[in-house]
């Protein structure tokens, strides 16, 4: 599974919150959406000094947290196809791991899952992750050279 980063680009390239920034993969150079995410290495960082009533902030307010971000593909894919470590949501903006029943069965993918860069042969991992692969290798084969 993809790891976010614990930052986002520069702050100058930063959107307003929820908002996705479409940037190059530094591994392949194909564009990915990256989306903020509360959740990061498992652990949900959202609301980290909500008490036992998480709808009420303890005394001195929302700390600054640091927000994590992900790489995601382009588009919707059918979530059947793909791990659950592999498919996130959208809701408000912010990326959540695991397909949501009001997407009918679609997700988004997380780039790092089917990225050439990462994985030299056809990921294993689920179908759709190995089709994906071979689509962004295609992709890049037919691309020509602009560095």
């Amino acid at each position: 599974m993809s790891v976010p980063s614990p930052h986002g680009p520069d702050d100058e390239l930063v959107p307003v919150w929820g908002r996705q920034l479409t940037v190059p993969c530094p591994r392949c150079t194909l564009a990915t959406h990256r989306h903020r995410t509360m959740d990061y290495d498992g652990v949900n960082v959202y609301r980290p000094q909500a008490g036992p009533d998480p709808a009420r902030v303890r005394e001195g307010g929302e700390p600054e947290a640091e927000v994590a971000w992900i790489a995601l593909v382009p588009g919707d894919y059918p979530a059947r196809l793909f791990a659950d470590t592999e498919v996130y949501h959208l809701a408000g903006g912010i990326a959540w791991p695991g397909p949501h029943h009001r997407d009918y069965g679609s997700a988004k993918v997380v780039h790092d899952a089917c990225c050439p860069g990462v994985h030299r042969v056809e990921p294993t991992s689920s179908r759709g992750a190995g089709e994906l692969w071979r689509a962004m290798r295609l992709r890049l084969a037919r691309t020509p050279e602009s560095r």
